[in-house]
């Protein structure tokens, strides 16, 4: 009885066994089946949309609290009471128009102290320049040089006789004529000269009559007269003669004899003090006026005159500053606004740099916002805007226009997150106030009427753009740069074809020692791996083959591109229907994801390299920013894009 027993425990339990086995198989296969089934309708139904033709628009983001773009906070630039204030708060005034007068009384009494001190400088500078002039000793008139006092290197002392020179051409003699002859006698009149020493006669001339009357050693009246007569060349200073001069009334003759004076004679002497750096005259020689005869030198005079020279120019630098400051006691506006801000009054003391009054002009208003490091080389000043105010409900229906103005050059780094400053001016100012928030919408690229597709439609090979569309000529092959076929399109994730050459390697090395159990266990674990790998490969990769049948790929020429889709600006036509890539079942979250078969990469960067990259938004992956996909919180702007078409 036990033995039945035990027979029967034995037999339980083997057909225990071979229940579990079977249920596992059926399990299986069941999901086996499942697993395929899903892949094949995958496969089958293909995710197709159109090219369609519509507009594009790619833009930043940001917002910025509403300024005056003119603003003036008007200062004070000199200190004094204030005599007159011509605006007050809420007031409109006028660029130039005079907003206050300041006290200019002692302004103008400074003014005055300086142009006396200047007029007194002149008077030194003038002084100093005679006496400096005269250190260069000039010939007055043409003449005969005698009496040579100077000697080069010698010291000259001021008032001390330089040279004698003489005008020897001309003669003059004085003689008295008696009164009763006089009334007959004119200026003009021709005369007899007779020259005692060498009895000779010249002719002469009436040069001059003295009115003073005096008695001559004879008893008789008589007045001075003076003849000139050219020197012939043999008259000297030391001889006599007698006139005899022609009158109406006959011939007139002088009481007495005379001596002969030569008409101009000069001693020159030095006007100060020096050494005698030049002397270029000698005894007895003839000069012709203007001629420079002697140098001194004088160091003194030259100090003092730079010396003059620059107190008259500070001077005159002073009242100019003076006068400019003059001005600064009456007060204009240099805008035209609204006065905002009124601080002083009529009979207020104040000081230079004190706020007087703010003026704004409202006309026109701009505000700041923050672009992030990312995005900032993508702006540029005078790009359009399209700009809503949080205040003003009507501007969301209706954007006011606006421009960028300014760009900063230099950011404003945060957490590792530099931001720029980008300025923008708003066009329509009706309705705003300082310091209504505003949103900007900075219009970077645009496009109407275009022609567009998703970008995940979009693959990248090389330098070239390929779209897949449905057709039969070349369904599973890749196109090249020259045309030739290369390839086929079932890949893996890494973008080339799936190959199991590892998996047979390993395959084969794990039966290569069958002594040690351990070993043999270890290698077959991984030669089971390495056949579902393989057997997961070349499912996908007979998934894919299925899944693009029937379709070819073109190459397309790429214009701008926001997150959703890229323009195509050639290879394709209005109408023509896209294969986007398929969806795959995710085996351990139960949903579907999108099968690329390709590494994806940024649009406006991301096509270098010789692989296959799938389209994605300019500067990144995923709609982040340069394709990486952390979080950015520097507060700046936000990239957004639009697209309207008919699909």
């Amino acid at each position: 009885m036990q033995k039945g027993i035990k027979w029967n425990r034995k037999r339980f339990i083997t057909l225990s066994i071979v229940a579990l086995v079977i249920i596992s198989i059926v399990i299986g296969f069941f999901y086996v089946t499942k697993y395929r089934a899903a892949n094949s309708t995958s496969a089958s139904a293909k995710r197709t949309t159109q090219v369609v033709r519509g507009n594009m628009e790619v833009s930043l983001s940001g917002s910025g609290t509403v300024t005056s773009s003119n603003t003036s906070d008007v200062m004070s630039n000199v200190q004094g009471k204030i005599t007159k204030a011509y605006f007050k708060e809420g007031d409109k005034v006028k660029n130039g128009d005079l907003l206050f007068e300041i006290d200019d009384t002692d302004a103008k009494l400074n003014i005055q102290k300086i142009e006396n001190q200047i007029s007194q400088a002149q008077l030194s500078v003038s002084s100093n320049q005679k006496s400096y002039s005269n250190l260069t000793v000039t010939a007055p008139f043409d003449g005969k040089i005698t009496d040579i006092a100077a000697k080069t290197g010698e010291n000259a002392s001021s008032n001390m006789t330089l040279f004698t020179i003489t005008d020897t051409s001309k003669l003059t003699l004085t003689v008295p004529i008696s009164t009763t002859d006089i009334k007959d006698i004119k200026t003009g009149q021709k005369a007899q000269v007779s020259i005692q020493e060498i009895f000779d006669t010249v002719e002469g001339e009436v040069t001059s009559i003295d009115d003073y009357t005096y008695t001559a050693s004879d008893g008789g009246t008589v007045r001075n007269v003076e003849v000139t007569v050219k020197n012939p060349g043999r008259i000297t200073d030391s001889n006599t003669a007698s006139v005899e001069i022609s009158t109406p009334d006959g011939a007139k003759r002088s009481n007495e004899i005379s001596r002969f004076e030569y008409s101009s004679k000069q001693a020159l002497k030095a006007a100060s003090n020096g050494t005698f750096a030049a002397v270029n005259v000698k005894e007895n020689q003839y000069v012709k006026k203007g001629d420079v005869l002697i140098r001194i030198e004088n160091d003194d005079l030259e100090v003092t005159a730079q010396t003059n020279d620059l107190k008259v120019q500070d001077l005159q630098n002073q009242l100019e500053a003076a006068k400019k400051q003059l001005e600064d006691y009456k007060i204009y506006s240099s805008i035209g606004g609204t006065v905002t801000g009124e601080t002083a009054v009529a009979g207020d003391s104040v000081k230079s740099g004190d706020v007087l009054i703010s003026i704004r002009d409202f006309e026109q208003m701009q505000f700041t916002i923050s672009v992030d490091e990312l995005d900032i080389s993508k702006v540029k000043v005078g790009q359009q805007v399209s700009i809503t105010i949080d205040a003003l409900e009507e501007t969301k229906q209706k954007p006011l226009s606006g421009e960028v103005f300014y760009k900063a050059m230099e950011g404003n780094s945060t957490n590792g997150v530099a931001t720029y400053d980008v300025k923008i001016k708003i066009n329509e100012t009706e309705s705003l106030l300082a310091g209504m928030n505003a949103n900007a919408n900075i219009i970077l690229s645009q496009a109407e009427n275009t022609l567009m597709v998703p970008l995940e439609a979009v693959t990248k090979m090389g330098d070239r753009a390929f779209v897949r569309v449905i057709g039969t000529e070349g369904a599973n092959q890749q196109q090249t740069g020259n045309g030739k076929i290369r390839g086929n399109w079932g890949q893996n994730g890494n973008g080339n074809s799936a190959t199991t050459g590892g998996a047979d390697r390993k395959a084969a090395a794990g039966t290569a020692d069958s002594n040690n159990d351990n070993s043999n266990q270890g290698r077959n674990s991984q030669n089971n791996a390495g056949t579902s790998e393989r057997r997961q490969m070349t499912g996908a990769l007979a998934a894919n083959q299925e899944y693009y049948a029937g379709t070819v790929m073109k190459a397309v020429e790429l214009g701008m591109n926001n997150d959703e889709y890229v323009e195509i600006k050639s290879g394709l036509t209005e109408g023509d229907v896209v294969v986007l890539p398929p969806l795959v079942a995710n085996s351990t979250t139960g949903t579907n994801s999108q099968q690329n078969g390709f590494s994806l990469g940024g649009l406006g960067g991301g096509f270098g390299g010789g692989g296959m990259t799938r389209v994605m938004p300019a500067g990144g992956a995923s709609g982040y920013p340069g394709g990486t996909q952390n979080n950015r919180t520097s507060g700046g702007s936000n990239r957004q894009s639009s697209s309207q078409g008919q699909r």
